[in-house]
């Protein structure tokens, strides 16, 4: 038996496979013994003592009364098996629910190999995966969260909730915070999936009018030289008179992200450029206080995909960065290729941070950066449009903050502190400090107060002033060119969607008895729509509009694939190909004046130059 286990372990998990090579089994921490009824049970050393994992009277009476006990909710598709044991709960579950797909998470690998040893995998053709290792269990977590979304379910025995439950409470917990990191990036995706690529089509024109500032200026006036990055924090507030001075000193690059622009002005300390990327309508509030004045002296780095009313009438110098969200610019300007396109994130803080990296700046500086409260304060004065704390609102965190003592903070500020440490913990050769009085601690910096930081590390002019001050550098020829290839791909795929929208029509007529036509005619539909998502209008215009309902029919169309009976199978491609196919159209008629208006702005050489 342990053999035939051995070989699905081959295929299933081979790393497991080869780790069970290795593993010396220990039988005096587990041991497999007669029940009264005869049956193999099994104890494990649990603290000098012998605790049973199933009834030393009688395992398979037990595990009947444990299955009817476990409520299965219809729309649950995969059960986790938290314990293996001996494998009679997870023999009953299969008989009573064969069309359940399930993972076996056994956490001590000496039960794992008495379960290979006395329980036969063989024809359990909805075994996923057999996992023993902690940190894999978490990676396939991600995995089957995105295959199965919620619909997931854990199954422990009660003798593994006791002596297990350590591990049992970090699996719920990694689960738990897994779905709502794909909750979050759902909530974000609908909420901006037409917002980028709206508005990635209508700053075309201010890209092509503008520099790149990873592509168009010279790094050299940045290499091995300092930066600050001046977030809206709280501690902001007692900064003031060092960033005054930096500044007019010129000791450091000053690059405010976000909301800080209004505090600085406030302050009158000009920034050496403010930087954005928030794809909403209301960002452009954020530049209000800067129009009003009819501030022309510092330089805006926006993000390609940024709310196109945030660049509309900005009174200074413009540059900008691609972003990650952006499927326009990388289709439609030259050589980009060839230079950094930096990653979305949930801060301007952590692509200002990308971007500083990129130029090859030395050290970077982060100031009120709090990503936490203090004195129930979120943001530095001069910020009126943003609410502070609300603690009878706000879902409360406890972290740490730079100095070790406990501090508070909500969900997105963490989730912020978290992506922005993904990067401050993998740069080299960049010396990174958090100045953050009170502020969260970040790891990857190191927590220093500014006046030291001038004293110890500001010795001497850096900056120049006119750093800026290049001409854009795309190829408008190649530009045009790119506009006439997709224009005669979006005729293309008009003519697509009517050949598509045909087969459905005739899938609806189709008799049933008539099987093989049906899987030909589901045949050249699947041919077609593949072709369509080949299609270079649709993939650079319609899908990223359309990204979360497309995500969802690829989780349908894996069901629709296995699906036996024909009827509904019929049915099934009907109603979610013929609303992905409505929603294209729907997304074509919304962007299709911003493609016109796209093309004959850029064909009009001369309102660029």
């Amino acid at each position: 038996m342990l053999i035939d286990n051995y070989n699905i372990l081959r295929l299933k998990n081979r790393s497991l496979l080869a780790q069970l090579k290795e593993h010396a089994f220990d039988n005096e921490e587990v041991i497999v013994e007669p029940s009264k009824a005869g049956v193999p049970t099994l104890k494990v050393e649990v603290d000098q003592k012998y605790k049973y994992i199933h009834s030393k009277y009688d395992p398979k009476k037990e595990a009947v009364r444990i299955i009817e006990q476990f409520e299965l909710p219809d729309e649950i598709e995969h059960v986790i098996f938290f314990g293996a044991g001996l494998g009679y709960h997870i023999q009953l579950f299969i008989e009573k629910n064969p069309r359940v797909s399930f993972t076996i998470y056994e956490p001590n690998i000496n039960i794992l190999v008495s379960f290979l040893e006395n329980y036969s995998l063989y024809n359990h053709d909805n075994l996923m995966n057999i996992i023993c290792n902690k940190e894999q269990m978490y990676d396939h977590l991600i995995k089957l969260t995105t295959q199965y979304r919620n619909q997931i379910k854990v199954f422990s025995l009660p003798s593994y909730s006791q002596i297990f439950k350590g591990q049992l409470d970090e699996l719920y917990k990694e689960m738990i915070g897994i779905l709502k990191s794909k909750k979050s990036n759902l909530v974000t995706n609908i909420s901006f999936q037409r917002r980028w690529t709206i508005n990635a089509m209508k700053n075309i024109p201010s890209l092509l009018k503008t520099p790149n500032i990873l592509r168009d200026i010279d790094r050299s006036l940045f290499k091995g030289k300092p930066a600050i990055i001046v977030a809206a924090g709280p501690s902001l507030d007692e900064e003031y008179e060092n960033l005054r001075y930096i500044k007019e000193n010129r000791l450091a690059y000053i690059f405010s992200v976000g909301s800080a622009i209004n505090s600085l002005i406030d302050q009158g300390i000009y920034p050496d450029a403010a930087c954005t990327y928030d794809p909403k309508e209301e960002n452009k509030v954020v530049f209000e206080k800067l129009r009003e004045k009819q501030i022309d002296n510092i330089p805006l780095i926006f993000g390609s995909t940024v709310g196109y009313e945030t660049i509309e009438d900005f009174p200074g110098e413009k540059l900008h960065m691609i972003t990650s969200q952006d499927t326009v610019s990388t289709e439609l300007l030259s050589d980009l290729k060839r230079n950094k396109i930096l990653l979305d994130a949930p801060s301007i803080a952590v692509v200002t941070f990308q971007l500083l990296v990129t130029l090859e700046f030395s050290k970077i500086i982060l100031v009120g950066q709090n990503l936490a409260f203090q004195n129930n304060t979120m943001y530095a004065t001069g910020i009126d449009y943003h609410n502070n704390i609300n603690s009878e609102t706000d879902r409360l965190i406890k972290i740490e903050d730079v100095e070790g003592r406990e501090i508070y903070t909500n969900t997105a500020f963490n989730e912020m502190r978290k992506q922005l440490e993904i990067y401050t913990s993998s740069t080299k050769n960049v010396v990174i400090y958090n100045t953050t009085v009170g502020g969260a601690k970040i790891a990857g910096t190191q927590f220093l107060r500014l006046n030291e930081i001038i004293i110890s590390e500001l010795e001497r002019e850096v900056v120049d002033a006119n750093w800026y001050k290049q001409t854009p550098s795309y190829d408008l020829d190649y530009t045009i060119s790119k506009l006439q290839i997709l224009s005669k791909s979006k005729t293309d795929m008009i003519r697509l969607l009517k050949d598509l929208k045909l087969k459905i029509i005739q899938l609806e007529k189709s008799s049933l008895s008539q099987a093989q036509q049906i899987e030909a005619k589901f045949h050249r539909f699947d041919k077609m729509f593949n072709k369509l998502k080949k299609n270079r209008f649709y993939q650079t215009f319609i899908s990223p509009m359309i990204r979360v309902q497309l995500e969802n029919l690829a989780e349908i169309s894996k069901q629709t694939k296995l699906e036996q009976d024909t009827k509904r199978k019929v049915n099934m491609v009907i109603d979610h190909f013929g609303n992905i196919i409505n929603e294209i159209e729907v997304v074509l008629d919304y962007i299709e004046v911003e493609f016109e208006k796209m093309k004959k702005f850029v064909e009009n050489k001369e309102s660029i130059n």
